[in-house]
C-alpha cells in the first residue's frame, strides 16, 4: 500500500459509502486486512460490509493504514459481487433519504419519520443473509420491531432487497405480512454531455425545493426529510408553471433520483426524458458518474421510459407490512 494512497484515520468517515481496504493490527502482533463498503465510522468504531454481505466491525485503535479502493471499470451496477452491489445501492438510498430517527437493532436499521414515506419508516436489514443479523432469534426480533413501530404510531414495515433477503421475505409472508409494493432498482451511467435545450420548455434546477415544487405532489410533509441531505431539485416549466419535477442526491460517484413526476396532462411529449437529463446533468456537476432510481413494478410507462434511456435492471425489492397483529 503506497504512502500516497494512505490518509489519516480522521478522514475515514468521509469515505462512508465507498469501498475501502483497512489493515488492522492483531493483539498478538501482525496484521489482517478487511475489504468492503464502509457503512459507518464514528465514536471510535466502524463497520463495513464485505463481498459476502457480512458486516465486519473494527475500532479506530486497530487501524494501521487504510485506503479507498477505486472501482474499475466505473460501470453502474458492475464489478463487485452481487450481494455487495445491492448493499451499496441500498446504502445510497438510505443515506440520501435519511430518516428522522434510526434505531440500530443488531444489523437492522429501524427508520422512523414523520410524513408518508415507506423508505424512511421501515426496517432495512444490512447484515448477512438470510435474515440480516438482527442480533437475536428472528421470531423475537420481529416481535420487538412490531412493538417499536406501533409504539410510534406506525405500521410495521420492512424494506427487503432481493434476492439477498428472500428467506426473510418468505418468513414474513408466512407470518402474515402482506406485500405492499414491489419495485425494481434501475441503474445507468451518466453521459458526459446532456442536451437540455427545448424551445417550448424551461429547465430550472435549484439547491432546495421551492413551494411550487413541493405543491406539485403535495410533498410538504416530506420537506424536512429531503432537506436532511443535500440534493438538487429540477423543474420543467411551461410558461412559468412547473409541469414536471424530480430530486437527485449524490453520494460519492453515485446519485439517486427520487420524487420524479410528470403532470399527466403533459405526458407523451418527451418531458420525462428532458427531466431525467436535467437531473443527471445536475448530478454530474456534483461529481456523480452513475445514477440509480427505484420504480414500482406496476408503473409500466416509467419503466419503458427509463429502459429507453439505457437504464438497466439491477435488483428487485419489496415492502412488506403488518396491518394486523400476526401470530408468532
Amino acid at each position: 500500500m503506497s504512502q500516497a494512497s494512505q490518509r489519516s484515520q480522521a478522514n475515514l468517515a468521509e469515505s462512508i459509502g465507498e469501498r475501502v481496504t483497512i489493515r488492522l493490527r492483531e493483539p498478538e502482533g501482525g496484521f489482517r486486512d478487511i475489504v468492503g463498503i464502509l457503512q459507518k465510522f464514528d465514536s471510535g468504531t466502524g463497520e463495513l460490509i464485505n463481498s459476502k454481505g457480512k458486516a465486519l466491525t473494527f475500532s479506530e485503535n486497530e487501524i494501521a493504514i487504510w485506503r479507498e479502493v477505486k472501482p474499475l471499470p466505473d460501470r453502474a451496477g458492475a464489478g463487485a459481487p452481487y450481494s455487495l452491489r445491492i448493499n451499496e445501492l441500498e446504502l445510497l438510498s438510505d443515506t440520501t433519504w435519511p430518516a428522522d430517527k434510526v434505531i440500530e437493532f443488531g444489523k437492522w436499521r429501524l427508520r422512523i419519520s414523520d410524513g408518508f414515506t415507506m423508505r424512511a419508516n421501515s426496517v432495512l436489514p444490512t447484515g448477512a443473509a438470510p435474515y440480516g443479523d438482527p442480533g437475536i432469534e428472528i421470531s423475537d426480533a420481529v416481535q420487538e420491531i412490531v412493538k417499536i413501530y406501533r409504539d410510534h404510531g406506525l405500521t410495521p414495515t420492512f424494506t427487503l432487497p432481493l434476492p439477498v433477503f428472500e428467506e426473510l421475505d418468505s418468513y414474513l409472508q408466512h407470518q402474515g405480512w402482506s406485500l405492499k409494493v414491489g419495485a425494481e432498482y434501475l441503474v445507468n451511467e451518466i453521459p458526459k454531455e446532456l442536451e437540455l435545450t427545448r424551445p417550448d420548455f424551461d429547465v430550472v434546477v435549484r439547491d432546495e425545493p421551492s413551494k411550487e415544487w413541493l405543491s406539485v405532489q403535495s410533498d410538504f410533509t416530506l420537506e424536512r426529510i429531503m432537506r436532511n441531505y443535500p440534493a438538487k431539485y429540477a423543474e420543467i416549466q411551461i410558461q412559468g408553471k412547473a409541469v414536471a419535477i424530480g430530486r437527485i442526491a449524490t453520494l460519492g460517484t453515485w446519485s439517486l433520483a427520487t420524487r420524479v413526476f410528470v403532470n399527466p396532462e403533459f405526458r407523451g411529449r418527451g418531458i420525462g426524458n428532458l427531466l431525467m437529463r436535467a437531473l443527471m446533468a445536475a448530478a454530474r456537476t456534483d461529481g456523480a458518474t452513475k445514477i440509480g432510481l427505484q420504480v414500482d413494478v406496476e408503473n409500466g410507462a416509467a419503466l419503458a421510459l427509463y429502459r429507453a434511456m439505457g437504464f438497466r435492471f439491477h435488483h428487485p425489492y419489496r415492502y412488506r407490512v403488518l396491518n394486523e397483529v400476526s401470530p408468532q
